[in-house]
């Protein structure tokens, strides 16, 4: 079990640190299938928050400050409300509501018909779906993505910024989990492990995309989104 973990980690971290979001939704299945879905959300947070504070720090210089401290103002609020919520809400009725949505989304940014407002307006509810669905459903990185992405950031600022905002989500989570006693040794351990293989993914993620043409990288992204979300919903 360790050993997959082990490799699903470093996948998951490739995979997030390439287009910035899909860690999240490649763990989730595979945690639950071990542990199921209540305590496989506390522990992909922990990993996660790892997986995002090495992703910031590697792209430290790159970060947008002003649009992540934009999008966090309604995404830190609701991420604890969104938390609040984890124990009651239908998870796989709304993973799958979720899926369908960025996947709609996605097509349309493929083919040239949908791109968000450039705004703050845009910012700040992009932000507070984030917030509330990372609380909820424990994933909400193609959301976040989206938003970032009106930014027309290079690569490694998208990432880096991305992974900030996300950064501070997680920390909110792993305080409203332990305080609703879903948090214990066992479940910040596991989580440590498994976000440990994802930060070395995200290195040699880094390492790649800094040569990466911004245009098709976008284009590259807004796949991934259709296909993780597709894995998703089949898997969960």
């Amino acid at each position: 079990m360790y050993i997959i973990l082990i490799i699903v980690g470093f996948i998951a971290g490739f995979f997030s640190g390439s287009v910035g979001f899909g860690g999240g939704m490649i763990l989730l299945p595979v945690i639950t299938y071990f542990y199921g879905v209540t305590i496989a959300v506390p522990v992909s947070t922990i990993a996660q928050l790892l997986s995002n504070l090495s992703r910031a720090g590697f792209g430290f210089k790159d970060i947008h400050w002003k649009e992540v401290g934009l999008f966090l103002i309604l995404a830190a609020p609701l991420t604890a409300l969104g938390a609040y919520g984890f124990v009651i809400v239908p998870k796989q009725l709304m993973t799958r509501i979720l899926c369908f949505f960025l996947i709609f989304f996605s097509i349309m940014k493929l083919v040239g018909r949908m791109e968000l407002p450039r705004s703050k307006s845009t910012v700040l509810i992009g932000g507070g779906i984030t917030g509330l669905t990372n609380g909820l459903l424990g994933i909400s990185g193609p959301i976040s993505s989206a938003v970032f992405m009106t930014f027309g950031l290079s690569p490694v600022a998208y990432i880096a910024s991305e992974a900030t905002a996300a950064s501070v989500m997680h920390i909110i989570k792993t305080f409203m989990y332990g305080k609703m006693n879903l948090m214990d040794e066992h479940i910040f351990l596991n989580g440590v492990f498994i976000g440990i293989a994802m930060m070395a993914g995200n290195f040699f993620a880094l390492k790649f995309i800094r040569h990466v043409n911004k245009k098709r990288y976008q284009k590259v992204v807004a796949g991934v989104m259709i296909l993780v979300s597709l894995w998703l919903m089949v898997t969960i």
